[in-house]
């Protein structure tokens, strides 16, 4: 890993310069894939696809880079998505050559980066490359949640409600599509709804010990005047603590 992290490191080293939003995508891009070493080893994976999934983590939002100084935005709305951006480096000229020489996990890798921001997976995805996507997509989850946890990302400031589409979605344990965005309230719960698109144990146990929801909720309830949407988050709280309760005893 020492020289996949080193390539990593000397590919971001140009795009310091443009400020200190930069900084900020390759501290989660380290904790991302922290986090993927964690999970593939709670899965008793083999050294090797361990090693696989802490690339995929190292790797999944590389693509944010070039992002970022073509366009001054990570909105993916507003520019290209990011996910297919990465996808793209990676294959030019064999870049992912630089950080494995495995074969054998090249799809896996390469998959796993085009779709770790996507609304749901290929179906036509095999075993081995659903795995390493599935990895990857929760971690990145997780970590977006730690930055709302500790106020990197900001909830609703202007005590609007979850509309009824995204809040009809959370009760029924069904994550939140993009499109249905429709207040801001909305944008702080498509990131609860990430709930429902968890695929491992220790990713469960981890979201529910740190509490990376339940403080979100807390904060938001606390911050609106909006007593329909304060309802709303008690209602959405139970429905995710429920399910989490579930997921880790299944």
């Amino acid at each position: 890993m020492e020289t996949a992290i080193k390539e990593f490191i000397n590919y971001t080293e140009p795009y310091k310069k443009y400020g200190e939003k930069i900084d900020l995508k390759i501290k989660h891009t380290m904790r991302v894939k922290d986090i993927c070493e964690r999970i593939a080893k709670s899965l008793n994976l083999p050294k090797e696809e361990i090693k696989v999934a802490t690339i995929c983590g190292l790797l999944h939002d590389i693509g944010r880079f070039e992002q970022w100084k073509k366009y001054q935005t990570y909105s993916d709305k507003d520019s290209i998505d990011h996910g297919n951006l990465g996808y793209k480096i990676l294959k030019e000229n064999n870049y992912l050559s630089k950080y494995t020489d495995n074969r054998e996990y090249e799809s896996s890798i390469l998959k796993a980066v085009k779709y770790h921001n996507k609304f749901r997976v290929p179906k036509n995805m095999t075993k081995k490359e659903k795995r390493f996507s599935n990895i990857t997509r929760d971690a990145d989850k997780i970590d977006i949640l730690y930055l709302y946890q500790i106020g990197v990302f900001l909830v609703d400031d202007e005590n609007s409600k979850i509309s009824n589409e995204v809040y009809q979605s959370l009760l029924n344990n069904k994550l939140v599509n993009k499109k249905d965005i429709k207040t801001k309230a909305d944008r702080t719960a498509i990131r609860l709804g990430f709930i429902f698109d968890i695929n491992c144990k220790y990713s469960f146990q981890y979201i529910k010990e740190n509490h990376l929801l339940e403080d979100t909720i807390e904060k938001q309830i606390k911050q609106t005047t909006n007593k329909e949407l304060k309802n709303q988050l008690k209602e959405i709280q139970i429905v995710i603590d429920n399910y989490i309760e579930e997921m880790l005893t299944c």
